[in-house]
């Protein structure tokens, strides 16, 4: 009621006709409701808006208590879209429209209303595919990762058997040299110890 008075007021020092009268479902179809609000948005008064969202809630209320399931589906898609394109702008001028998405939600759960979610369905279809993106992208860094860290794992593999080997080559070197060693110092003990044998006799 104080909606409606606020308004009767606005109508007096307007000359207009009354929000009501913009607003009234018994004699606006739901385009002329639509065009009605777009209106009192483009006014840019905060208090005529928030008169026009608060008379559009009521006279959804309202239109929920009767069993015109037709008719509260069209209006409720229409006020819904004109709604959610407008929604920044309403922010804009602090109006809140909660109550008002609360009578949507109202009249989505009356069996045979169809709500339109294809605003909704669409934001979802593209929030999906920018996480599947995002899934993708990360998927292939992942891969990246993982592909360079083995290549890296080979080359340390590689590299540690290079080094084994190389000690393994050098140590069999060192045994042999030294195999050579001891052999030549035997034949040479041996050799001298022939040629003493030999000065004694």
């Amino acid at each position: 009621m104080a909606a409606f008075a606020a308004a009767m007021v606005f109508s007096a020092c307007t000359g207009n006709k009354t929000v009501e009268e913009d607003l009234d479902f018994e004699k606006a179809t739901p385009e002329a409701v639509v065009s009605a609000l777009a209106e009192k948005l483009q006014t840019g008064d905060a208090t005529v808006i928030k008169t026009a969202i608060e008379t559009v809630q009521t006279q959804l209320s309202k239109l929920l208590e009767g069993t015109d399931v037709t008719k509260i589906t069209e209006y409720t898609n229409k006020i819904k879209a004109f709604i959610e394109e407008n929604a920044e702008t309403l922010k804009g001028f602090n109006i809140d429209v909660a109550p008002l998405a609360a009578v949507f939600d109202q009249a989505a759960a009356i069996p045979g209303v169809a709500i339109d979610g294809a605003q909704n369905a669409a934001e979802d279809a593209v929030d999906g595919a920018i996480d599947a993106a995002q899934d993708a992208v990360d998927g292939a860094v992942d891969a990246v990762e993982g592909a360079v860290n083995d290549a890296v794992d080979a080359a340390k593999g590689a590299v540690n058997d290079a080094v084994d080997a190389a000690n393994k080559a050098a140590n069999d070197a060192a045994d042999a040299a030294n195999k050579a060693v001891e052999d030549g110092k035997a034949k040479t003990n041996k050799a001298i110890q022939d040629a003493a044998d030999k000065l004694k006799l």
